[in-house]
Parts: structure tokens; sequence; C-alpha cells
């Protein structure tokens, strides 16, 4: 019985001591939890801002040449009717894995300026649709992945309001949903709450005229 005694107080005490490093560990691994997304909040930032200057082009062939500077200046140039020459620091076709339906690769170019690439995208949106040589091209931000896969999230309310002049709408960086409508302004990092006021507040009102 006395060995019995002995056993289990040993045993309590490994378990009390596996408990304090278990509770220990557990704070650790919160910590570093919190770190690693702050970190990574700042690391996503720090890309978006490197990004603030470039624009991605899609749709134009894969032909020597056209991912050039000089042929991307003109080409910006020439779709976008601008007066003036865009001054390029690099541009180059995206890396990304080609998809199966064999669409060209994006052409990435990093404008100098950053006004001419903010000229560049809100001509591009009141244009287009766009055309090269007859064939379709869409012309846009450069967003980091986890930038562009939150904001994929508001596809199906944009295309809901689509359309709809009564109702102003875009996506804050990095993805802030904005409404406005009838004076009233909204804004959403959620896409179902947004989809949520759309139906309650706009189809709603629509249906019952």
């Amino acid at each position: 019985m006395d060995n019995m005694k002995t056993a289990i107080r040993i045993v309590k005490e490994g378990v009390s001591t596996w408990w304090d490093e278990i509770a220990s560990l557990q704070t650790i691994v919160a910590e570093l939890k919190t770190e690693l997304a702050s970190l990574k909040e700042k690391n996503d930032d720090l890309e978006g801002r490197m990004r603030r200057c470039n624009v991605r082009i899609a749709g134009i062939p894969e032909e020597t040449g056209l991912s050039s500077i000089i042929a991307v200046s003109k080409l910006l140039k020439e779709v976008l009717s601008l007066e003036k020459d865009i001054l390029i620091d690099r541009s180059h076709r995206s890396l990304t894995p080609k998809k199966p339906n064999g669409k060209p690769w994006v052409i990435i170019a990093k404008l100098h300026y950053y006004q001419d690439c903010v000229e560049v995208l809100c001509q591009a949106r009141e244009q287009g649709p766009l055309r090269y040589k007859g064939e379709p091209i869409a012309i846009f931000p450069d967003y980091t992945a986890s930038v562009a896969r939150v904001r994929a999230t508001f596809n199906d309310v944009r295309n809901l309001l689509r359309g709809k002049h009564d109702v102003r709408y875009g996506i804050m960086f990095p993805a802030r949903f904005q409404i406005s409508y009838k004076g009233d302004s909204k804004e959403f990092l959620d896409p179902e709450k947004a989809m949520a006021y759309v139906k309650s507040m706009i189809q709603n009102e629509e249906t019952a005229k």
C-alpha cells in the first residue's frame, strides 16, 4: 500500500507538472499566432504598397516584343487614347501557371508615376470594354493574391448592383465594399452582410414600386 501511495503521488506530481507545461505552451502558441497574424498583415500591406504603381493587362497575344516597356507604353496610349506617353519602369509576363483555357499570360507593368497609374485605371474603367487590334483586353490593378481573393468575394454583390443607375458602389482598398443609395452610404467588410443589405433595402424597394 505504501508503495502504491508513493507511485500515485509521483504520478500526480508528474501530471501537475505536465499541465503547467501545457498551459505555458498554449500561452506561447497563442502569442505566436497573434504575432504571425500581425506580421502577415504588415507583409500584405508592404507588398500592396509595392504594387501601387502596377497595372495588369490581360488579353495581349504572346508575340515577341509586345510585353516590352516601349510596346506597353504605346499600347496604353493607343488603347486609352491618352495625350501623353506613359513612362514605364519595367514590364513582364506573369509567371503564374497557365490555365487550361489557353489565354495568354497577363502583362504586369510598373508605371513610374503613381498619378499615371491612377489615370490609366480610371480611363480603363470609363472606356471599357477595351479592345486591342480587334480583340478584347482588360486593364486592372495588380493586387496581392490575398487581397484579390477577398475582393472577389464581393463579385456577386457587384453583379446584383450592376446597371442600377440610382446606386453607386465600389471596393476601397484593401477590401471594403461601399454602397451609396439615396444619400445613405454604407461600408461592408463581410460580403454576406452586403448582400443582405442590397436584398432588403434596394431590391425590396424596387419590388414595392
